[in-house]
């Protein structure tokens, strides 16, 4: 029962972050500027430019790419592409804050808007609920099983080492015996 239910909270847990991660994308990132008008190409470039982007082209594609890499974790449930999902939204604000602070204006915090914080949270949740979702300790239980045949029970009297007990010999000690 707590296993499922952990699976279950792991489930809600990653599909909340993949939602919340894209639509940061169309929230501001930065003095009014939303997530979809930032181009991907200026992450891995020198400094963000004032070039509007085309929405595929945006922000909204690593955002895409982590809620495709959420479902494709629970088609498979595979739950390390979860967190490759969150690692990816981490990254994307990992990025975008380093080459908004190569800009002129640089990095303000009263100019940051929702968007990085929304998917930075996105990244964060995507990765707990891997954690959340994975079994401790491997296999579930099971139930032990009977070491002892059903023909041959122990005397209720019967202790270690005690010498007066009666019950049938192991096999040693009959072997010894004879």
């Amino acid at each position: 029962m707590v296993h499922f239910s952990r699976k279950l909270l792991g489930l809600l847990f990653v599909v909340a972050g993949a939602v919340v991660a894209v639509w940061s994308a169309f929230v501001q990132w930065y003095g009014g500027r939303q997530g979809t008008n930032i181009r991907v190409q200026d992450l891995f470039n020198y400094g963000l430019t004032f070039n509007n982007a085309a929405t595929m082209a945006s922000l909204l594609l690593p955002m895409l790419i982590c809620a495709a890499l959420v479902v494709a974790g629970i088609a498979v449930w595979w739950r390390w592409l979860w967190i490759l999902a969150g690692a990816v939204a981490i990254a994307t604000v990992v990025l975008w804050g380093a080459r908004q602070t190569q800009t002129l204006g640089g990095l303000h915090s009263a100019l940051v808007g929702n968007g990085p914080i929304m998917a930075a949270c996105a990244g964060a949740m995507m990765i707990f609920a891997a954690m959340i979702a994975t079994p401790r300790g491997g296999k579930a239980r099971q139930e032990p099983v009977e070491r002892l045949s059903p023909e041959w029970t122990p005397a209720p009297a019967t202790q270690a080492g005690d010498p007066e007990a009666t019950s049938e010999p192991r096999s040693g000690e009959h072997l010894q015996n004879q």
